[in-house]
């Protein structure tokens, strides 16, 4: 077969389509500031953060003194965790606006090299000095404190990991060899674990000046993490990988384990099964240990988990004894070309899948109903479609729209950003998972919100409700859609068809690649015409990347990037013909420039029998959001 090979680049035609790229993409910069206005949904979230007391377990939800309560996420990893003051002010305003109710305090606790263009590291929360790694920086724990403060006074709770990729090693009286982060090794050796529950003391009884709370008694914090991507001694074990790992280390199981065959009556001749029910037994108990001294004897209040249950970190059974099950999933992880994973760089090659999510026939396993975990709170704090695939901006509706109505209590995309000093780029940014540029992605987040934080789409893991549409007629040209009361969500390949949704309907024209996502939020959950007024927010977009950027697509399902281009970011406009349930003269819509204020208005016609307005979307607007206002019906 020969082997398909074509460059997506920005500014000139992509793919064989009726309407060029040049033509249907226009510069589109997501405003890092601006008043409110209709793009705005920070109505609701309910400031600050913690008002209504602890986020707590009951009846398999997260709950607070209001009810349930669900998050509609991001991450910040690494050195972005730690802004300037100013920064953190903007941030927390922007999130809030866009509907995103908590951020997973992600990779904060060593210096940071991943995804650092020139190679340098940025420091984490550890102080500077290169005797140990114990010590918190105070500079840096000043800009944690304040960035929790002003998140939690925009009402977005907090999500704090501990342990993520600090290696400790022989100044801190740890053996040479350990595993990166010392991850599995930390879950059974005597010293890292000590270490372990030191670094939770410090930072989480650590006082906040700017909110007066210690962490464990803050109600900002949603929920804590013990350990991230942390590949438990169960897994290790099925493996064999322990028998590879150095001696001091193998020497700890081996000594342990002599104890616990003492313990149980055993022979010197066991079984595997032996074997598996002690690496179990252990794992199991460093989870509980953990937990319990940062419940009772650190007296955090708030909702634990261990690390991520899922076949390459932990048992699900086991995971399930803590208070909240997480998991990871991305659509299309990026894989270095021969295979594994290697950090996209300039020397390594990488690929990502270049395929929409809605017409792969088999449900990756981060949307599989399957893990779903009765009887406690399920999360998943890591996902994402990764840049360069053309479709990212189908991944954090479709996760939350499949996610609500298998009953999920939150999704966080993976990742808001990752760098400290440029939390304005007007370029999407050298890390591929980061969205705060990224037009495509960050428009629909008022829909996510609406769906999870507000939960207009409803739980329906029977699927007989009838509000998610999964529509498979037509091979490589499937759609997802989303028929709620007060949000409406479109995502795939119209190919021709008028899609309706309750009394809306939308037909979308062609783009480059023959897919878009349209979505649809009544901001005041009063509907989409009928009689009442309503103030509805419309996002449509397409692909989206950096002026010059250039993607080679490497086989059917995979795509690499060339070339990152430049500012500004560019984004393809939609044509999108919008039918509301509204008599024209109630209907007035605006095109919105990126800081979500009124440019053009956009006409309207009458529909046939002249009790519907009719709304020409067009790529022409130069938009990807657009404001639609309904008045009282006389």
């Amino acid at each position: 077969m020969k082997r398909a090979n074509w460059i997506l680049t920005l500014g000139v035609a992509a793919v064989s389509a009726a309407v060029s790229a040049q033509s249907a993409r226009f510069p589109f910069v997501v405003s890092y500031g601006g008043a409110t206005n209709a793009t705005s949904v920070a109505h609701f979230l309910d400031a600050p953060a913690g008002k209504h007391g602890f986020v707590r377990v009951k009846g398999g939800e997260f709950v607070t003194d209001a009810g349930p309560i669900r998050f509609n996420g991001t991450n910040l990893t690494g050195p972005a965790n730690f802004p300037k003051h100013a920064d953190a002010d903007k941030l927390a305003a922007r999130l809030s606006r866009l509907g995103i109710n908590c951020v997973r305090l992600h990779y904060m606790d060593t210096w940071y090299k991943p995804f650092m263009p020139d190679g340098t590291r940025a420091q984490g929360i550890l102080d500077d000095d290169t005797t140990t790694q114990r010590k918190l920086s105070p500079s840096q724990l000043d800009k944690l404190d304040y960035l929790v403060a002003a998140l939690k006074k925009a009402g977005i709770y907090v999500n704090m990991n501990l342990h993520v990729a600090r290696m400790l090693d022989e100044r801190d009286g740890v053996p040479a060899g350990s595993p990166w982060g010392n991850k599995t090794v930390g879950q059974f050796m005597p010293r890292l674990i000590e270490l372990q529950k030191e670094y939770a003391c410090d930072l989480l009884t650590h006082v906040n000046p700017y909110t007066g709370n210690a962490y464990t008694d803050e109600p900002a914090v949603a929920m804590i993490e013990i350990s991230n991507e942390d590949p438990g001694l169960v897994q290790f074990g099925r493996s064999d990988r322990i028998r590879k790992l150095p001696r001091p280390f193998r020497d700890e199981v081996d000594r342990q384990w002599k104890e616990w065959k003492a313990k149980h009556g055993l022979a010197e001749k066991t079984t595997k099964r032996d074997y598996q029910r002690f690496l179990w037994h252990t794992e199991a108990c460093y989870w509980r240990d953990m937990r319990n001294y940062i419940r009772k004897t650190l007296k955090a209040r708030q909702p634990i988990s261990g690390t991520q249950a899922n076949a390459n970190y932990s048992p699900r059974a086991i995971q399930k004894t803590l208070d909240y099950v997480d998991s990871h999933g991305y659509f299309h992880h990026p894989v270095g070309v021969g295979g594994g994973w290697k950090k996209p760089g300039v020397t390594n090659e990488w690929t990502v899948g270049g395929e929409s999510l809605v017409h792969s026939m088999v449900k990756p396993s981060a949307l599989e109903e399957k893990i779903h975990v009765l009887e406690k709170p399920f999360t998943v704090s890591e996902y994402s479609h990764p840049f360069p695939n053309p479709f990212t901006g189908e991944g954090q509706p479709l996760a939350c729209a499949y996610g609500r109505t298998k009953g999920w209590d939150g999704v966080f995309q993976y990742s808001y950003n990752h760098y400290p000093d440029n939390f304005e780029p007007d370029a999407m940014p050298w890390c591929i998972f980061d969205c705060l540029a990224n037009p495509a992605v960050l428009v629909h987040f008022p829909a996510c919100s609406a769906m999870m934080v507000r939960g207009d789409l409803h739980e329906d893991r029977g699927g007989t409700a009838g509000e998610f549409i999964w529509n498979r007629d037509r091979k490589g040209k499937e759609y997802v859609a989303v028929d709620a009361e007060h949000v409406k969500l479109f995502t795939g390949y119209a190919d021709g068809r008028e899609i309706r949704l309750g009394g809306v309907s939308l037909a979308v024209g062609e783009t480059a690649t023959g897919w878009a996502v349209v979505s649809l939020v009544s901001r005041y959950a009063t509907g989409f015409g009928g009689k009442g007024k309503a103030s509805i927010l419309v996002a449509a977009s397409g692909c989206a990347g950096n002026a010059g950027s250039k993607v080679e697509r490497v086989s059917a399902t995979k795509v690499k990037i060339t070339d990152r281009g430049h500012a500004p970011v560019m984004a393809e406009g939609v044509p999108c013909r919008l039918t509301l349930p509204a008599a024209p003269g109630r209907v007035r819509c605006w095109a919105l420039g990126p800081d979500g204020m009124r440019t053009d208005m956009v006409q309207s016609a009458p529909s046939a029998d002249g009790a519907a307005t009719i709304l020409r979307l067009s790529p022409e607007c130069r938009t990807l959001w657009y404001e639609v206002s309904i008045d009282e019906a006389e």
